[in-house]
């Protein structure tokens, strides 16, 4: 009766309180102008204003809004030749029915055309036949997402998906278009419902069509690391993890009390797997109440993480917006009293049924909310908690009929919900963020969020299928939320809904490798997936979870690099060659940084796979072969195929770290960060087949440096001749 009573109350209020959206008409151009740092287009009914940054950032602003969570670059003084107005390093041109942006040689990068503005506002920019179209968040769809239709609105895809299903957990208006090996991003500041046609009603266009304001947007342009670069200064970089969430983390909904939980850190120990972290689903609260945990489940919880910490494991808890309504509840009574919830137009709190029943939800768009519910936390911590699982967050709530969320109707702080639907998600993970960063780096895995998240969040796939095909999806839906400037990111491995086969389960976990989250989960249907529960391919699983932490100190260092920079970690192949338009079409194979690519085995029983690379030499990782071009190689269940670009530096763990060496014909100069507390060492190298400076001289965890390709002599290592006759420098430090 709850779930019914709510839908129809959602109903009630939307249609009372709803307007229906109608806007002006353009009208026709009456004026443009220079004033300041500012082109202003005058139309019958907008006043545009363009404005840009030196190095390839134009903004357009058509209209006001709810205000969006973005920084502003510093904007240069734009100098009129004609029609023609030079930004910094690009120049605009005004046309009949919209602008152009060419680069310094007058090549136009982008085209697009005057918005509609009529029951919603379209803005359209043009495509060519065989250009890449990606990104706009979390999208079960091809590389190429041109010739097909989203929806950008944050929705709980209701326990499973698969290949197709739309929308999804997290909607960012930032879309990647690729023309002629040169690219251009779109950043729209909208938190609203959109409709994004990418060339399927017209071939040559790609529309968005928001039902509320703002329309704003960022167009950017050159190359791709410069464009991501330049993305993060205004959605914000992302932030700098704790090195211990790029290790192995095992979950299930749900390990259901204390011994359970021990039982499994046991096995690990036991069986010397390493395990970083251990999550604990809803099923530990006491009946699904924030910040509380069941007595006679975990009433111990204290003891339990101390008996974790002595073994090096983490535990992590599911966190949701939800509050339960339950007079009494100190929770609950506190955002009652201090005005903390989301309320209905006619101030009413809006209440609707969730895995605590009828419940509240604060207003996370409010600062001082967000102060409030993340001051909770404290008691986790208190309690030993190491990290903190958002779900449910986009928001999700139970509905007889219609959409799963909040009514479009409901208040928060910065606007109706239909205007800033995809902030709740990201709100929730900036409270919690900015709350626990003041002493730690803190841990925080969300289902939800919007452009910018990883300042803040990782975010995992969701509820996906356990199926062939959506093992390779994940691989694609990863590489659009890169492409949307989201790079903390994975995926449940092995599929939440379903139980692989152990060899669909062990390729997942190949394939997953060099996601920055490494983490086993699924529903309480699913066959066991502790590594011992694969029976006779126990011992390939842990093959393949050993050979993750490995590379742990490398990822680490990537995502450490992405911090500073904004570059994402993981990329589809054509972002190191653009030009090549075989590039565009290998959706089965990405990389990691610019030195690494995972070929991951997709298909179910394969025998073989089909290697593409982009120019240059690649290092086989696993027999040191220099590989090139196109190709097919054997492989079986144990295979990973992994290849690492010429001139390039990589890190392993081995009891210590080892710096590999993979010199090309040139010097090469790489730079790296190793984890050190809560420090981080910043190590520069320069090196070929024979010489290798690195700075500083003595760096703190390396114990080895391996020269791969070594062919014989003496390596000079900082000026010093070593004696060496197999390429291994063992350093004493």
């Amino acid at each position: 009766m709850d779930v019914i009573n709510y839908s129809l109350t959602r109903d009630k209020y939307d249609s009372m309180f709803l307007p229906r959206s109608k806007y002006s008409d353009l009208g026709k151009l009456n004026e443009v102008r220079i004033q300041d740092n500012a082109i202003l287009v005058r139309f019958d009914g907008y006043d545009l204003r363009i404005q840009g940054t030196a190095d390839g950032i134009i903004k357009f602003t058509w209209t006001d809004g709810p205000v969006m969570p973005v920084a502003d670059p510093e904007f240069v003084k734009p100098a009129q030749d004609g029609q023609m107005y030079r930004i910094g390093n690009n120049t605009l041109s005004l046309e009949s029915d919209g602008f152009s942006i060419m680069d310094g040689s007058g090549i136009t990068m982008h085209r697009e055309f005057f918005p509609v503005f009529a029951e919603t506002i379209t803005h359209s920019f043009e495509i060519h036949p065989g250009d890449m179209v990606a990104g706009l968040g979390e999208r079960a769809a091809p590389l190429n997402i041109s010739g097909h239709v989203f929806r950008l609105w944050n929705h709980d895809a209701n326990g499973s998906y698969g290949p197709d299903s739309d929308p999804l957990y997290l909607n960012a208006p930032v879309i990647l278009h690729g023309h002629a090996g040169k690219f251009t991003l779109l950043f729209y500041a909208n938190a609203g419902d959109a409709t994004v046609d990418a060339g399927y009603s017209n071939e040559r266009r790609v529309s968005f069509s928001f039902r509320s304001k703002p329309l704003a947007y960022y167009i950017i342009t050159g190359s791709l690391d410069s464009i991501y670069e330049k993305l993060s200064r205004i959605t914000g970089k992302p932030y700098r993890p704790p090195y211990w969430a790029f290790e192995f983390q095992q979950s299930r909904y749900s390990y259901m009390n204390s011994r359970e939980v021990r039982d499994l850190v046991d096995g690990f120990v036991s069986r010397g797997i390493p395990l970083g972290a251990v999550y604990l689903d809803i099923d530990y609260m006491d009946r699904f109440k924030m910040f509380t945990f069941d007595n006679q489940r975990f009433g111990d919880i204290g003891q339990l993480t101390e008996y974790m910490r002595e073994r090096g494991v983490k535990l992590i808890t599911i966190m949701e917006p939800s509050v339960k309504m339950e007079p009494g509840f100190e929770l609950y009574d506190e955002g009652l009293r201090n005005g903390h919830f989301v309320r209905y137009p006619d101030g009413n709190v809006m209440y609707a049924p969730v895995w605590p029943e009828m419940a509240a939800f604060p207003d996370f768009t409010d600062a001082n909310t967000r102060e409030w519910y993340a001051s909770k936390y404290d008691f986790m911590r208190s309690m030993g908690i190491s990290g903190f699982w958002h779900d449910m967050n986009e928001p999700a709530i139970f509905v007889a009929w219609g959409d799963n969320t909040m009514p479009r109707s409901a208040v928060h702080s910065i606007g109706r919900h239909e205007e800033v639907h995809n902030l709740y998600g990201y709100y929730m993970d900036k409270a919690a963020y900015d709350h626990l960063s003041r002493i730690e780096r803190p841990f925080i895995l969300s289902r939800s969020g919007w452009a910018g998240i990883s300042q803040y969040a990782w975010i995992w796939t969701g509820d996906t299928e356990t199926s062939w095909k959506e093992l390779k999806q994940n691989i694609l839906t990863i590489l659009h939320m890169s492409l949307s400037g989201i790079t903390l990111t994975g995926c449940d491995i092995g599929g939440f809904t379903g139980s692989p086969t152990p060899e669909l389960f062990i390729r997942w976990l190949q394939a997953s490798l060099f996601f920055p989250l490494y983490r086993v989960h699924s529903d309480k249907k699913s066959k066991r997936r502790e590594p011992w529960a694969f029976g006779d391919h126990e011992k390939e699983v842990i093959d393949v979870i050993r050979l993750r932490h490995s590379f742990v100190p490398h990822i680490y260092s990537e995502a450490v690099s992405s911090s500073e920079s904004g570059v994402p970690i993981l990329r589809p192949l054509f972002w190191v060659e653009p030009d090549n338009p075989v590039m565009m079409t290998v959706d089965d194979e990405y990389m990691i940084g610019d030195s690494m690519i995972i070929a991951p085995v997709v298909e179910e029983h394969a025998v073989a796979r089909k290697i593409t690379l982009p120019k240059g030499r690649w290092y086989n990782i696993n027999d040191d072969r220099i590989v090139e071009g196109s190709f097919t190689m054997d492989v079986d269940l144990g295979t990973v195929p992994i290849f690492v670009r010429e001139g390039s530096a990589i890190l392993r763990e081995n009891n210590g770290i080892e710096l590999h060496l993979y010199p090309g014909s040139q010097m090469s100069r790489r730079v790296f960060y190793i984890n050190n507390g809560n420090d981080d060492a910043r190590v520069e190298i320069e090196f070929d087949g024979g010489n290798i400076a690195i700075s500083p001289p003595k760096v703190p965890g390396i114990k080895s440096i391996i020269m791969h390709g070594f062919s014989g002599g003496d390596l000079l290592l900082n000026g010093e001749t070593i004696k060496t006759g197999d390429g291994v420098i063992n350093l004493m430090l």
